[in-house]
């Protein structure tokens, strides 16, 4: 595969104790990605109110794209337009960038801007590649006059059983969960214990669900609260109601053992792709991309932890390199499912081992997804060519 002197940095990502290989090149740009949020000096005020707000603030942008700066408003994946002036002079990669508006809502569009949802985006540029293809971004809804960033609604959800109980097994039993604020809109889920009996729509604030399949003994029983939308409410829950269910005159039971085996499960590392790309490189530039989703399932039912770690090679080409401490990643990690938790691992140079995400002991049952921005700083005294490393993704 041909590519452009130094315009294509390639990494191979290979195997280790769990492992999976990918192979890093250059891509085209792809579609903006958030980069963090937009922090806003006020939550909401009028469309027409000039400067709509006092400033805008986010962290850093990212490195080599600190030579200007835009604030600009519009509907989610643009077109976007200005709300400030572009800041120049350079420095925006070295600290948080700060912009203050000098126009409203209303101005900045040329009209009045249409209900529902928003982004107020701010921009990073470098001299050289131009703008950075992801964007700071934070969302904000139009209704009305007035513009807000959403924040969601504290809820509360009791229960009430009836017939208060005791009651015979097989008898109906009706549920009915109230969820305050009435205008609330969502689902209510009823329990008994951590099994889910059944589910009903909230209507005026009040859900109902009625079974006849409540087992002898007491059971506990509650409701927990999901918002339709999770923007403008947040879910509740009530608590625990001791409900006894008595087995029914003249009946007659009896036992049965049921023994189930169960073996442990995967333990794994799975990349989504076997190459990935490094966009932009130039000598004294930087090219970036992003690592492959790195997936990670734990389904040995230890919970005794894990961590996924990067070890990097220098990048060779025809004798020349480049040193691996001049790729940067900024991972992030997310659960795909289960009962677990993952964290992302700190932004750092891949000079050292690094940790691209971990689970704690305790807590690292489930499928996980981690991944890394990457950013590869090309030194100004490189002959151009094509550089190629090997990172070796370890899980532990």
């Amino acid at each position: 595969m041909k590519k452009r002197a130094l315009a294509r940095a390639a990494a191979l990502l290979g195997a280790a104790t769990v492992s999976a290989g990918v192979l890093v090149g250059v891509a085209a740009p792809a579609m903006a990605a958030s980069l963090g949020d937009v922090v806003l000096s006020e939550t909401s005020g009028s469309v027409s109110a000039s400067p709509m707000f006092a400033e805008a603030r986010s962290s850093a942008c990212p490195q080599g794209y600190g030579e200007n700066a835009n604030l600009r408003v519009g509907r989610p994946g643009g077109p976007y337009s200005n709300l400030a002036p572009v800041l120049g002079g350079g420095g925006y990669d070295e600290g948080p960038v700060t912009i203050n508006p000098n126009r409203s809502f209303t101005a900045a569009l040329g009209g009045a801007p249409g209900e529902g949802e928003w982004w107020i985006v701010m921009e990073c540029y470098s001299l050289t590649e131009g703008r950075h293809v992801d964007e700071f971004r934070t969302s904000i809804v139009v209704s009305g006059d007035t513009w807000r960033v959403p924040v969601a609604e504290e809820t509360a959800t009791s229960l009430a059983v009836a017939p208060a109980g005791p009651v015979d097994q097989g008898a109906e039993v009706t549920l009915t969960a109230t969820v305050t604020p009435a205008n609330a809109a969502g689902t209510v889920e009823f329990r008994r214990g951590a099994n889910v009996l059944g589910s009903a729509p909230v209507s005026d604030g009040v859900a109902t669900f009625a079974t006849t399949a409540l087992p002898v003994g007491t059971v506990n029983l509650s409701a927990a609260f999901s918002p339709s939308d999770a923007t403008a409410f947040k879910a509740s829950a009530s608590g625990t109601v001791p409900f006894t269910v008595n087995q029914p005159a003249g009946a007659i039971s009896t036992d049965v053992e049921i023994v189930a085996d169960v073996d442990p499960g995967a333990f794994s590392l799975a990349v989504a792709s076997p190459t990935t790309s490094l966009a932009g490189g130039t000598v004294g530039g930087t090219a970036t991309g992003a690592l492959p989703a790195a997936t990670v399932t734990d389904l040995r039912g230890t919970n005794l932890g894990w961590n996924l770690t990067g070890q990097l090679a220098d990048f060779a080409s025809a004798g020349n390199t480049i040193a691996s401490g001049n790729l940067s990643w900024n991972p992030s990690a997310a659960k795909t499912s289960g009962s677990g938790a993952v964290t992302a691992g700190a932004a750092a140079n891949l000079g050292d081992t690094r940790t691209l995400c971990s689970a704690t002991l305790g807590t690292s049952a489930g499928v996980f997804t981690c991944g890394a921005d990457l950013s590869l700083s090309i030194p100004d005294d490189v002959p151009p060519g094509e550089y190629a490393a090997t990172l070796t993704l370890t899980l532990a």
